[in-house]
C-alpha cells in the first residue's frame, strides 16, 4: 500500500495547474509562430471539441455540488460522489478540460500551444493520479467504484 501525500503537495499540485492553464491561456491568446496547418474543418470540430469540454465540466460541478474543490485532496465532511457524470467518468472536470484544451489548439494549431496543451494534459494525468491515491486512502469503495468507471486524462 503506498502512503497518502500530504496536504502540502495537493496544494503544490493546484499551483502547478494554475501556472500550466495560465502558460496555455497566454500561448493560445497571443498565438505565437505559424500555424502547423489551416482548415476550417478543424477550427469547426474544435469549436465542438471545446463546447463538448465546457459541458462534461459543467456536468462535473452540478454532480459534485458541495463536495467541489480544486485540490486533489479529499474534502473535510465531504463523500464519494457516484452519480450524475460521475457514474460513468471519474475526472470529468480533468477530462473536460483536457477537451478544453484540444478544442482550443484545433483552433490555433502553433507549436507553442501544442507544447503548452501538452504540459496541461499530463500533468492533469497526473494530478488525477495523486487524486485517486488520496480517495483511495478516504474511501473504502473508491477501488470497486474506479473498476467501474473510466478515468481520463
Amino acid at each position: 500500500m503506498t502512503k497518502t501525500p500530504s496536504l502540502a503537495t495537493s496544494r503544490i499540485y493546484v499551483a502547478i495547474q494554475f501556472v500550466l492553464l495560465s502558460a496555455f491561456a497566454a500561448v493560445i491568446l497571443w498565438n505565437p509562430g505559424t500555424a502547423l496547418f489551416a482548415s476550417p474543418a478543424a477550427s469547426m470540430a474544435g469549436n465542438v471539441i471545446g463546447i463538448a469540454g465546457l459541458l462534461v465540466i459543467a456536468l462535473g460541478f452540478l454532480a459534485l455540488g458541495r463536495n467541489l474543490q480544486v485540490a486533489p485532496h479529499t474534502k473535510e465532511g465531504a463523500h464519494l460522489v457516484q452519480s450524475g457524470i460521475y457514474r460513468v467518468l471519474r475526472h470529468p472536470i480533468y477530462s473536460g478540460i483536457a477537451l478544453c484544451v484540444v478544442g482550443l489548439w484545433l483552433r490555433e494549431p502553433t507549436l507553442p500551444a501544442a507544447l503548452a496543451g501538452l504540459a496541461v494534459i499530463v500533468f492533469l494525468g497526473m494530478k488525477r493520479r495523486l487524486e485517486e491515491r488520496f480517495l483511495l486512502a478516504a474511501y473504502p469503495d473508491y477501488a470497486e467504484y474506479r473498476k467501474r468507471t473510466v478515468g481520463f486524462p
